[in-house]
């Protein structure tokens, strides 16, 4: 009972540490700022489109304004895959190399865990902590972004009065 209470305090550190880890991996990879403002563009781009779908402007230059977008959601795309090529092999090394190891040395190797489903096995009780702290911490930094995005967005359109 011991070794499996152990064990379990032992697997949530594990997987608050990794959550968090890999949460500023994601932060520094990405560049966000670089993010918001492609983001920014696309949209002006995107209403510049409908306004010329609108406006029955030709269509040359409606694909020739396509064409000014596609490299920018391209950049985009690439800016937020770049992560999830550090990411997810680090958390396959967790969840198959090193998690069997740990929860072997702890002597916890047969305990499960009645957590929401019964008979969890530990890596399974690892897997859904991250992925539960994963939503949870990817909801509050979507937040965070779209504060400091309308904040950005408010700070050039104030620069854009006074010039």
């Amino acid at each position: 009972m011991l070794a499996s209470t152990v064990a379990l305090g032992v697997i949530v550190a594990i997987a608050v540490a990794y959550t968090f880890s890999a949460l500023f991996l994601q932060r520094k990879l990405s560049n966000p700022k670089k993010m918001r403002e492609i983001q920014r563009k696309v949209k002006e781009n995107t209403k510049a489109l409908n306004e010329m779908a609108k406006g029955g402007a030709s269509r040359e230059a409606i694909m020739a304004k396509q064409k000014e977008v596609m490299p920018l959601l391209s950049e985009s795309m690439k800016g937020q895959m770049k992560p999830m090529f550090v990411v997810l092999p680090l958390f396959l090394v967790f969840y198959y190399a090193l998690l069997p190891y740990i929860i072997s040395g702890l002597g916890a190797s047969t305990s499960t865990v009645d957590f929401i489903f019964s008979g969890l096995t530990l890596q399974n009780f690892f897997f859904m902590i991250v992925f539960m702290l994963g939503i949870v911490s990817s909801i509050a930094i979507m937040i965070y972004d779209r504060k400091k995005g309308k904040q950005e967005e408010l700070e050039l359109s104030q620069l854009q009065e006074k010039a």
